[in-house]
């Protein structure tokens, strides 16, 4: 008797030791499933809010400096009107660089104040359990790292027609926080700053000669009809 006692008191010994056991491993699984799917909905969160605040500095920023930003790029044309050379202001074009950078810093600061809540069962079936559930909250942070360029594009434009373009490009890099730990992400954003329709002698080939030391605007565009 005493010895089935002793057994059933083991049993349950041993029982008791492994239910932690088995939830702590239940638990870890939970996690390791979970945390992707968080990040996931996190990192849209973060993207949309990002591309959005982007894009009013973008603009914002266009629109307060648009007689600068129609000088970023001269033609220069032979006794016949066909285009020889774009030549770009280097000195101005990294003069907005240094604004957009400066003014998207301030943005994402900003950024860093907004939080959002997504509940536990948003990810585990939004069209059956979203809303229900714990949340989790998610929170930016900039990393500081904010880069703009000029990108200076060439497109047919029809029959003796090229369309020049002046894209600035912004990109941030932004660490999304949860409970569950944190992950970087970048986001991107273009804007089209200037768009002519060259008129004359369509350039055959192009040859980039850097001249800002940075980023793509700075650059010649010269050809050899």
């Amino acid at each position: 008797m005493r010895a089935r006692r002793n057994y059933r008191r083991m049993g349950r010994a041993y029982l008791l030791a492994l239910i932690p056991l088995v939830c702590a491993v239940v638990y870890t699984l939970f996690l390791h499933a979970i945390r992707p799917v968080l990040f996931d909905h996190a990192e849209n969160y973060v993207v949309h809010e990002a591309s959005f605040a982007l894009y009013d500095v973008l603009t914002d920023t266009v629109y307060e400096n648009r007689a600068e930003y129609a000088n970023l790029v001269q033609f220069e044309r032979d006794s016949e009107q066909n285009v020889t050379a774009l030549k770009t202001d280097g000195i101005l074009a990294n003069h907005l660089k240094v604004q957009v950078s400066q003014a998207v810093y301030e943005a994402l600061d900003e950024l860093e104040h907004s939080k959002v809540q997504i509940s536990l069962g948003s990810l585990l079936g939004p069209d059956l359990f979203g809303g229900f559930g714990p949340d989790f909250q998610v929170g930016i942070s900039s990393l500081g790292y904010v880069q703009a360029d000029f990108i200076s594009a060439f497109t047919d434009a029809g029959i003796n027609q090229t369309r020049h373009q002046i894209i600035l490009e912004v990109t941030a890099e932004m660490r999304i926080l949860t409970g569950l730990g944190g992950v970087d992400t970048e986001v991107t954003n273009q804007l089209v700053v200037s768009d002519t329709v060259i008129v004359g002698h369509v350039p055959e080939q192009y040859t980039y000669i850097d001249d800002t030391e940075q980023g793509l605007l700075g650059k010649i565009n010269d050809y050899t009809p």
